[in-house]
């Protein structure tokens, strides 16, 4: 009897003993899971819909959905870099991911697309186009010729023309001097609408403006009001002849050596940021209207006629784009024909 009561304590002892061991086991599991530290670069500032959208919706998906195994670290406004930088850097591995417009144009043609002129009807066709069928062809193309994942179509933002002189039809260009970025393609539409094109940098662009270098400028109207532009240019023609994109974009080794359970997350992740990012844009329009009227800039919508002439103003560039890409018509009427 005491044999058997002997061998019954021991039995439980033996498996006390088990269950602790597995239990310290598991927490030593769990405390030595190393976190994979993921860098975004994101050459728009903080305060870009985009980058809210990183770090408000991508950020908290992956972190939770993966029990923590992977830390998302967005670095905003260019901290790691501009955007060719940003994007060579992808292409390398020396960053995972990043968030950038189309820089790589001249090397992946189909990438110039969100900078064709007047090609969307307004802020939700060019939504439309980028998160559908259109969109994910143009991915296509670019992943086929880059070591890179295309993980979303992000806002960039619709483009305006602002100056310090009146500029409220498209006769006004005339004679005026417009600083343009350094893109082959917006040259081209400032020249066909008359204006004198000088090429500078972002950075020069306040300066220029400030001590009448140039008359203006165009850039979306939110970067309008981050830099500033307000107190030195009160005139803003609303044209919105680029509704231009970014691009969420992943170094390919990084995503190859995701689980496919992981890569289903990140995509899931990137779809609810392009969602969040794209909501947060179009809500933002309207604000940055009412914050410009505040500082007393005057923005003055196209008329239709007015429209008209712009669009037709661009058939020369459009007849050389035909010329040089043989995919190019075929698209464009696509995009126009998508309502």
């Amino acid at each position: 009897m005491k044999k058997r009561l002997f061998f019954k304590m021991l039995l439980v002892s033996a498996v006390v003993f088990s269950i602790t061991a597995c239990d310290d086991s598991d927490q030593r599991s769990q405390s030595d899971q190393v976190t994979r530290v993921v860098k975004i670069s994101s050459v728009v500032a903080a305060t870009h819909p985009s980058t809210i959208a990183l770090k408000e919706v991508f950020k908290p998906i992956i972190e939770s959905k993966t029990n923590g195994r992977y830390q998302i670290d967005v670095y905003d406004s260019g901290q790691l870099g501009d955007e060719k930088q940003s994007f060579d850097y992808t292409r390398q591995g020396i960053i995972d991911m990043s968030v950038l417009g189309t820089v790589m144009w001249s090397e992946v043609p189909k990438m110039s697309v969100p900078d064709f002129p007047f090609l969307f009807k307004d802020v939700a066709h060019a939504r439309k186009i980028y998160q559908g069928e259109v969109g994910k062809d143009i991915a296509d193309s670019f992943e086929s010729s880059q070591p890179i994942k295309f993980l979303a179509w992000l806002p960039n933002g619709a483009r305006v023309f602002s100056s310090s002189k009146s500029l409220s039809n498209p006769d006004q260009f005339k004679g005026q001097k417009m600083r343009m970025p350094n893109n082959p393609i917006h040259v081209k539409v400032a020249e066909l609408l008359g204006a004198n094109v000088a090429i500078m940098g972002l950075g020069e662009v306040f300066t220029a403006l400030e001590q009448g270098v140039v008359d203006g400028q165009d850039n979306p109207m939110s970067t309008f009001v981050q830099q500033g532009f307000y107190s030195v240019n009160k005139n803003i023609y609303e044209t919105n002849h680029m509704i231009s994109s970014l691009e969420l974009l992943s170094n390919a080794k990084f995503w190859k050596g995701l689980s496919d359970d992981d890569k289903a997350i990140f995509l899931e992740a990137a779809k609810a940021a392009s969602d969040k990012s794209w909501d947060l844009y179009q809500e933002s329009i309207d604000a940055d209207k009412k914050f410009l009227a505040e500082k007393g800039v005057v923005v003055v919508t196209p008329t239709d006629t007015d429209k008209t002439q712009l669009v037709e103003k661009m058939q020369p560039l459009y007849d050389d784009l035909y010329e040089k890409y043989d995919w190019a018509e075929a698209l464009v009427e696509r995009i126009r024909n998508t309502n």
